[in-house]
């Protein structure tokens, strides 16, 4: 069962595309190092979200997701890149999905 994160962003002063999409191709490296199988980056082009940012990344299960955090936790590279991350935009939500295999 595959646990998917997504989170939206929303650009906020001095966060521009250039930035933003910079700082999510940090993410992805770091992600992918610590098991991610999927790692994808979108923006809303229409409906209520138009303009904003979809950070999406899978896992294979479970147990990689809750190694993938702790060591997310603990590196601090990744926590000065979250807060750069945060003063050029906001989170708006963040949703975990399982999956279901068919």
């Amino acid at each position: 069962m595959s646990i998917t994160q997504s989170t939206r962003f929303k650009a906020k002063g001095g966060g521009t595309p250039e930035d933003i999409i910079k700082s999510a191709k940090q993410a992805k490296v770091h992600w992918e190092k610590h098991g991610a199988e999927f790692v994808a980056f979108s923006r809303f082009h229409t409906g209520p979200w138009t303009g904003e940012w979809l950070f999406v990344v899978r896992f294979p299960d479970w147990a990689t997701y809750g190694k993938a955090q702790e060591a997310t936790a603990k590196d601090a590279a990744f926590q000065k890149l979250l807060t750069h991350v945060l003063t050029t935009s906001d989170m708006m939500g963040r949703t975990i999905l399982t999956g279901v295999d068919l």
